[in-house]
């Protein structure tokens, strides 16, 4: 059933194959997989990341202002022959500065840019906050059960087991005789907690 719902998440892409808008094979190559100049993530001069997203020509124009650039003056974004190009001149434009500088330069906008968090930049964004994203349990900072229901709240039930602790309670739920999982932690192939 996992596979089957796997499956059901790729009718786009594959939608997309038989319009003659996708290349299957190829990735890296197509507009949403890092193919394109304004699908992409992008290094700034402190060596950190920018993520830049606008499909929509509407929030593309955004973006080109806010980086200094006019849309009649560029390539069509459309050609995927100007890809090369126009990742090239972008790069070069977000190396000029550091993420938090991008940051702050397109805060407010729709131009679909945002910097690349880091785990625990993840963890206190104001945005991961205001919405509870986060939550530490157990002395453990850790994603908030998610998704929320008003009338069945999920919560987290313990802390992450040390690597081996449930391994002879999992070999035996397995149906593994108490003998065979007795040999295993003795021999050492299983870890035990």
């Amino acid at each position: 059933a996992m596979v089957d719902g796997v499956a059901s998440l790729t009718t786009l892409i594959y939608a997309m194959t038989a319009q003659g808008r996708w290349a299957l094979d190829q990735p890296g190559t197509n507009f949403c997989d890092g193919g394109s100049p304004y699908y992409d993530s992008y290094e700034t001069s402190d060596g950190r990341w920018i993520a830049v997203a606008p499909i929509e020509p509407q929030f593309y124009r955004v973006m080109l202002d806010k980086l200094g650039l006019a849309a009649d003056e560029l390539p069509d974004r459309d050609d995927q022959a100007n890809w090369p190009k126009l990742k090239e001149l972008f790069a070069g434009i977000f190396r000029t500065r550091t993420r938090d500088e991008w940051t702050e330069i397109f805060d407010g906008s729709d131009a679909c840019v945002t910097p690349v968090l880091s785990f625990r930049e993840a963890v206190r964004h104001p945005h991961n906050v205001a919405r509870g994203t986060f939550t530490e349990a157990f002395s453990v900072t850790q994603p908030a059960p998610a998704p929320r229901f008003s009338r069945t709240a999920a919560a987290i039930q313990g802390s992450p087991p040390a690597p081996g602790a449930q391994s002879e309670q999992v070999l035996l739920d397995w149906g593994l005789p108490r003998s065979e999982v007795d040999a295993l932690l003795a021999s050492g192939s299983v870890q035990a907690g």
